[in-house]
């Protein structure tokens, strides 16, 4: 079987390390599809554009030109890049720059229902209601995500993210659990219910409990909404989640939308081989 050439699985490099298993599989898994993928890391890449004005780029010192890149990194300056090179990226770069800033997501996703959110700046007053939510707006897996129930703790809390970016939010109704919903190409694959131990916190990797979840017909219609959105954007969600919050049992209201989705809890919980699928769809894209 003849491999298609230089397909990337892109990462930063720290990334990469916690995700060798991953990548492992997606190179077995590929080859099974005559895809040839190989992981590389953002630092071994330079980007260039020629006199001419064209985009390039080299990898330790050499040019290079993969035939495709599937995305787990988040800076958006690389995404476009390849994509000025018309070289497919999977997910793009405008679902990049959407997902990985929360400030975004909320502002694109305006009029579906989510939780009343702040845009904190030094200059923000500290809420006049509590308990609320204060997390850095541009990371992933939990990483500082505080719930606060005074002034003192609100001011030690952005403290700890400024002078990132950083988003307030009201805790919701049922807060210490989620339901992330998992995407492929559009089309929705399955869903895990995320419950935290303690606190507020649900992720996977901070000890969250989690199941597979059939979803209800308002949580698949809420997040087929988002999916809509993103398609009409011409931001097509190759492999993504969206996370959805509770008000009540049956009032989700959508958390956020996860660019770089791991896959770890639908493997623990289901028969669903998201990775198999994902690259199925690749290789017909390509």
């Amino acid at each position: 079987m003849k491999l298609v050439k230089k397909i990337w699985l892109l990462y930063e490099r720290q990334d990469l390390q916690v995700n060798l298993d991953y990548a492992a599989m997606m190179n077995d898994q590929g080859k099974a599809r005559g895809l040839a993928i190989e992981p590389v890391t953002l630092d071994q890449l330079t980007l260039t554009m020629n006199g001419q004005g064209e985009p390039h780029v080299l990898r330790n010192g050499e040019p290079v030109r993969p035939d495709a890149v599937l995305s787990r990194m988040r800076q958006v300056l690389y995404s476009r890049h390849f994509e000025a090179m018309d070289v497919p990226v999977f997910n793009g770069s405008r679902v990049c720059e959407l997902c990985n800033d929360k400030r975004r997501t909320h502002q694109f996703l305006s009029g579906l229902p989510m939780p009343f959110s702040s845009f904190v700046t030094a200059e923000t007053e500290p809420p006049a209601a509590y308990p609320v939510i204060v997390k850095p707006a541009c990371s992933h897996g939990g990483d500082r995500v505080q719930a606060v129930s005074n002034p003192e703790q609100w001011r030690l809390a952005v403290r700890s993210i400024l002078p990132e970016p950083t988003l307030q939010q009201r805790v919701v109704g049922m807060p210490g659990f989620d339901l992330r919903v998992y995407v492929l190409f559009e089309q929705i694959v399955g869903g895990v219910l995320r419950t935290a131990k303690t606190g507020v916190v649900s992720n996977f990797k901070r000890g969250g409990d989690v199941r597979l979840h059939p979803l209800t017909q308002k949580e698949r219609e809420l997040a087929q909404r988002v999916i809509r959105r993103f398609h009409d954007a011409d931001a097509p969600l190759c492999m993504a989640g969206i996370d959805l919050l509770y008000e009540a049992p049956d009032c989700p209201v959508v958390g956020e939308v996860e660019d770089v989705v791991g896959s770890r809890m639908l493997y623990q919980t289901s028969d669903i081989d998201i990775v198999s699928l994902y690259l199925d769809g690749v290789k017909m894209r390509l």
